[in-house]
């Protein structure tokens, strides 16, 4: 009987997915990556809500909100606050880069925060808009 010599098959299989799998792992990376992002514009969004409801009643806390995002991330490059007598909506939204957007010449991904924080009944109701 003939036995085939199979050797060099799984090395020829390897070579032909290894693409496949450090695509997979770069994508997962980037899009992990974008999350933490998003989690931090978040938080930092969240902060600053808290904080505006703590002192509404200052006069020049929409540029104070607006000096201290811009030195907390430089990249933030969309910044709205908005204060009414009980409420405070602020707008966030900075571009990030990838690896698989510089592989792949795509744009930049932008990530978006929105929150809303108002006085209910002497509570702070935080909340995020889509």
């Amino acid at each position: 009987m003939f036995s085939l010599n199979n050797k060099g098959q799984s090395l020829i299989l390897f070579v032909l997915m290894l693409p496949v799998l450090l695509f997979v792992m770069i994508l997962v990376i980037d899009m992990g990556n974008l999350m933490v992002e998003k989690q931090k514009l978040n938080n930092i969004n969240y902060i600053m809500i808290d904080y505006g409801l703590s002192n509404l009643t200052k006069e020049d806390l929409e540029e104070y909100i607006y000096n201290y995002l811009k030195l907390n991330d430089e990249k933030i490059d969309k910044i709205k606050v908005s204060k009414t007598d009980n409420d405070i909506t602020i707008n966030l939204g900075k571009k990030e880069s990838s690896m698989l957007g510089h592989i792949l010449n795509l744009k930049e991904v932008e990530i978006i925060s929105s929150y809303k924080g108002s006085i209910i009944d002497d509570k702070k109701v935080i909340e995020r808009l889509k």
